[in-house]
């Protein structure tokens, strides 16, 4: 049986990309290891690809990234992302969903057009921040990747649209802050 081959977020992208630093999942211990070579690779002037696969599958991850040494601070509108950490999903930053209805949440965001203004309001514009605790082994990246990565493919087949995965990986939580009462 021959594997299918997918790229993120296009194709066509990484194909133009001459300098390129494979990170295959299956070859590092943790969250904090990915972390570490997605930075070595940004630093030194290369593009990570995250490699991950199954027995029917390949993938092929351009993830965003930025050296840490550049100390760019970017603020994106959190409706344009979903966080996924801690076996949660969050939707404009403290809209809370279990990481099982990440198919649900998935087609929300990528197809919401800004119909809703809780997910992104284009295609293009929607992307995925994922965060772990150092010490997550990578089996567990790679299951969540994996997932994610089929659930996407469904959508993309399913619609006509062109949809990107974009994934975004913090190395830090998200932390939710509840707004304080109003004083009367």
């Amino acid at each position: 049986m021959e594997q299918g081959a997918y790229f993120y977020p296009e194709k066509e992208k990484l194909k133009k990309i001459t300098n390129r630093k494979n990170i295959f999942i299956d070859s590092i211990s943790n969250y904090a290891e990915l972390l570490k070579e997605i930075d070595k690779a940004a630093c030194n002037d290369s593009v990570p690809i995250i490699n991950y696969s199954t027995k029917e599958n390949r993938f092929k991850l351009l993830p965003w990234y930025e050296c840490s040494e550049s100390n760019i601070v970017s603020c994106p509108t959190f409706r344009s992302r979903i966080f996924i950490q801690n076996d949660s999903i969050l939707t404009n930053y403290d809209i809370k969903h279990s990481i099982d209805s990440l198919e649900i949440i998935l087609k929300r965001h990528l197809l919401n057009k800004g119909q809703d203004f809780n997910y992104s309001d284009s295609p293009d514009r929607a992307g995925i921040e994922i965060y772990f605790e150092d010490n997550v082994e990578s089996d567990e990246i790679k299951s969540l990747l994996t997932d994610l990565s089929n659930k996407f493919n469904h959508l993309n087949n399913k619609y006509s649209d062109t949809l990107y995965l974009k994934i975004y990986f913090r190395d830090r939580a998200l932390e939710m802050i509840t707004t304080p009462p109003r004083l009367l």
